[in-house]
């Protein structure tokens, strides 16, 4: 009775054996025999061996940190940060605030977009983005021009009048002091 039909060969070349039940690699797709059916008993080439288990997820960056040998959890988030995985650390901030305190220290803020200062054309932070703010220097020359030509052309009583009223109905008026460039503008106005 000829049974070379029934089955298959191993696809090994040292084994060849012939095998009623062929196990199938779910890699190369190729048949073997019960001894050769793992993926490392026949060197298969389409097998990439699994990661190892998580360890931890890193609670800044929420990547998952794989575990290696036995190193300890806190070992393993150590050497997370120190390697620069992290993605909390790699957040730049590319536009620098121009702004210099008067001990003479630049402002260490940066900002993810532009801020830039429509008077002198510098990039500022939040906090100093305003023009009295960073004490712009083309505002006080803009500033200085205008009290110039106001003084060539006569002084002009009814405007610093109607100014000053205006900054009196500011300040008892509701709202007073909500907007900070405006309350900055009455007391410019109030101090004529």
């Amino acid at each position: 009775m000829d049974l070379s039909h029934v089955g298959k060969h191993c696809h090994l070349k040292d084994c060849r054996k012939l095998d009623f039940l062929p196990f199938r690699c779910g890699h190369c797709k190729l048949s073997f025999c019960l001894e050769h059916r793992l993926p490392k008993n026949h060197a298969c080439e389409h097998y990439t061996p699994p990661r190892p288990p998580v360890a931890t997820v890193c609670k800044d960056c929420n990547r998952s940190i794989l575990q290696e040998g036995d190193l300890a959890v806190p070992a393993l988030l150590k050497r997370h940060y120190a390697q620069g995985e992290c993605k909390k650390f790699k957040v730049e901030k590319p536009h620098r605030c121009n702004f210099v305190k008067a001990t003479g220290r630049r402002c260490k803020k940066r900002e993810f977009d532009e801020i830039i200062c429509k008077h002198c054309g510098l990039n500022f932070c939040i906090k100093h983005r305003h023009a009295e703010d960073h004490k712009c220097a083309a505002l006080a020359k803009k500033k200085l021009e205008q009290k110039t030509r106001r003084g060539a052309t006569g002084s002009n009583k009814g405007a610093g009048a109607a100014a000053r009223s205006c900054g009196s109905q500011a300040r008892r008026g509701r709202g007073s002091g909500t907007n900070l460039a405006h309350s900055r503008l009455v007391k410019q106005f109030s101090s004529r």
